[in-house]
């Protein structure tokens, strides 16, 4: 494999200006404005504090010494430890509320966008793999917007309002000196103006490997069973070498542009210090500055450089977080091929009646998987469905719970096309078994109470003795209580499959579609789950697909799909006195038993 190589496209990414970004987090620091206001306050009074330090030598020298009162001293030490003792006092209780405020913003954000990949469609989530996703909202990129707030608040706010008031006190010690320091300040403005693109683009770049390595950890720790059963670890091990180098140079690559800025930034401070200590030295021993004032505009001088130095590392800092926020944008902005209409009408009393006209849809542009599907389902009708694999069976159950949209026709209920009902109304008349059903990292009780959150204890053992699930469950150490570990690993395929039924029975929806319902479990337990199910498809409609002929037998129409389209149907005797596909299907020597 080429580890250079990217698994899948990597969402589009663009540049969002400052003003986007801002008009943005408006929105999530609006609920807490007034913490919001009372850091800035605060975080400016701490850089008014450090402002009045370099006073404190300069009233000494000028005053108090050439006075030769100690009281004097004494006096202005205390008002320095004062001022200082209230500026720490400042300081902590801004940097609470700032923690609070970014933490909050955090939690808004990350939640938002927890809640818009839910709703994001299937093909979406095909295209972009979990850990990709993952790494791309909740990893880096939204740490990106907390160290935006933080760099306002512990260093952009209190270097602002102490880079004024140091100005100002420099201009009234020495203006000339003061004009030296502002031309020199100009080499930082373009030192980061020039090394802002880099820095953005090296960081977007280790963002991206980042995210492609996150997908590549998540993918072999879910296959580490096909890793050993094949010896690969060796191999696999080797390729993470690569691709892990391949991050860290990319990241080290984006940090040598910070350290960059930070090193020519820093060189130019000491040229601007050496500078104006020589020029003021030059000035006081011509009597022309007196030394107390001389050691004052160092002071300040020294605050300012250092203030003016901060912001341009703030400005390579702000660039990182830009690269890592336009991440995180390209998927808030990505918008759902499903587009749900919440305010759409649903009808209270749905008659049930599924109607496909012309249904045309292909997961990719030029392959069509269904074409030209035309179909009714009466209310209480089980339908199954039959064919070779990738005839298209599975992608019509996928359609009708609207996980896709068609790409042309309609799908309608009771006659309303089914892209006018809000998804939850609609999603919610079905209940769902798949052939390889996900159970969540939780108890049995919980993945059961997802289909009804008000269900009882009693009702949950219920479902599971009609699904044949409670005889094994009720062995476990905690019974419902038990965890049934990361997709229901510490389950065996057909415990999970009658947990799935369990949890459908609980719903009890007026539409089913069973995907291989039976396919994990043995005989036995098989005929016990086909007299569950005939109850359960009593006064429902029901699509069925299946491979096994026990399940199809009885059904009351058996579509036969084919490279895409329906190319048979009827009950099973019609079919098989057809000897068309269906009868090829079932009649095949190595298939005596099922339905392939």
């Amino acid at each position: 494999m080429n580890s250079s190589t990217p698994s899948h496209e990597p969402l589009p990414v663009r540049t969002c200006s400052w003003r986007e970004i801002f008009s943005r987090l408006g929105p999530m620091l609006r609920p807490h404005r007034k913490r919001f206001i009372l850091s800035l306050l605060l975080v400016s009074g701490v850089g008014m504090m450090v402002s009045l330090g370099p006073l404190f030598p300069k009233y000494v020298i000028d005053v108090a010494l050439v006075r030769g009162s100690l009281k004097l001293v004494l006096l202005a030490g205390g008002v320095f430890l004062f001022t200082q003792l209230f500026r720490m006092a400042l300081w902590f209780r801004a940097m609470r509320l700032m923690l609070w405020l970014r933490e909050s913003v955090l939690f808004d954000l990350r939640a938002r966008e927890f809640g818009h990949l839910q709703r994001m469609c299937l093909r979406f989530h095909h295209r972009y793999p979990s850990g990709y996703l993952y790494e791309q909202v909740f990893g880096r990129s939204i740490q990106s917007v907390g160290q935006v707030i933080s760099i306002l608040f512990q260093q952009l706010a209190w270097q602002s309002s102490g880079l004024v008031l140091s100005l100002i006190f420099c201009l009234k010690l020495n203006v000339p000196m003061t004009g030296m320091i502002l031309l020199g300040a100009c080499g930082f403005v373009v030192a980061s103006r020039k090394l802002g693109p880099r820095i953005r683009s090296r960081t977007a770049e280790s963002i991206r490997q980042s995210n492609r390595m996150a997908q590549y950890i998540v993918d072999k720790l879910r296959g580490v069973r096909t890793i050993q059963a094949f010896g690969m670890e060796e191999r696999v091990e080797s390729e993470f070498r690569d691709r892990m180098w391949l991050a860290q140079v990319a990241g080290i690559r984006a940090e040598l542009e910070t350290i960059n800025l930070s090193f020519i930034t820093e060189g130019m401070g000491y040229f601007l210090t050496a500078t104006v200590v020589c020029v003021g030295a030059w000035l006081a021993l011509g009597s022309r500055l007196p030394v107390g004032s001389l050691v004052a505009f160092i002071g300040y001088q020294g605050m300012l450089i250092g203030i003016i130095q901060g912001l341009s590392n703030v400005y390579g800092q702000f660039t990182q977080a830009r690269a890592g926020w336009d991440q995180l944008i390209a998927v808030m902005d990505t918008q759902s091929s499903v587009v749900d209409k919440p305010s759409g009408p649903m009808p209270q009393n749905v008659a049930g009646n599924l109607v496909l006209r012309d249904v045309h849809f292909g997961y990719e542009a030029q392959k069509p998987v269904l074409r030209g599907i035309d179909l009714e389902i009466p209310y209480g009708q089980t339908v199954a469905l039959v064919g070779r694999s990738g005839g298209g069976k599975t992608t019509l159950a996928n359609l009708l719970m609207r996980f896709y949209d068609v790409d042309r026709g309609q799908i309608l209920l009771d006659g309303t096309d089914i892209r006018q009902l809000p998804l939850s109304g609609y999603r919610a008349q079905f209940g769902v078994v798949l052939q390889d059903p996900y159970l969540f990292d939780d108890t049995i009780a919980e993945n059961l109470r997802c289909a009804r959150p008000s269900a009882r204890e009693a009702e949950f053992i219920e479902a599971l003795r009609q699904a044949s699930a409670w005889d094994f469950v009720s062995q476990l150490p905690e019974q419902l209580n038990y965890r049934v570990g990361e997709s229901g690993n510490r389950l065996s395929g057909g415990q999970r499959q009658r947990l799935a039924i369990a949890r459908c029975l609980l719903m009890h929806p007026g539409f089913l579609i069973l995907d291989e319902p039976t396919s994990a479990l043995d005989t036995e337990t098989e005929q016990a789950i086909q007299k569950a199910l005939g109850g359960l498809f009593a006064g429902r409609t029901s699509l069925v697909i299946a491979h096994r002929l026990s399940t199809i037998r009885n059904a009351d129409r058996i579509l036969v799909l084919d490279q895409g389209q329906i190319v048979e149907q009827g009950t099973f005797a019609q079919l098989m006195e057809g000897r068309g596909l269906f009868w090829q299907l079932q009649g095949a020597p190595q298939h005596a038993e099922s339905v392939s």
